[in-house]
């Protein structure tokens, strides 16, 4: 199923953002502060709309699993091909 443009374009942002931060060479360390960045975030849209205890084991998964989805597509190359910029 192909993604969006939006979508890809909001993607293409967030990568943009990250490689400016890694271009000091801690590509290791932005790569991290994304995974957290976006648990934290995904966390505050959960406890803002009151479910977060409720559905708190099938947010956990829902998110764990899109993850999963989103590296091992990249990897495969669905969206096209991952490449370090050059430069």
């Amino acid at each position: 199923m192909p993604y969006p443009p939006e979508f890809l374009s909001l993607v293409d942002e967030f990568i943009a953002t990250a490689n400016r931060l890694a271009e000091d060479g801690r590509d290791g360390e932005v790569s991290a502060a994304i995974l957290f960045a976006a648990g934290r975030y995904n966390a505050f849209n959960l406890l803002t709309r009151g479910d977060a205890q409720s559905n708190r084991e099938a947010a956990v998964d829902f998110y764990v699993n899109e993850y999963r989805k989103a590296i091992t597509s990249n990897l495969d190359g669905v969206v096209g091909p991952v490449v370090k910029p050059q430069g």
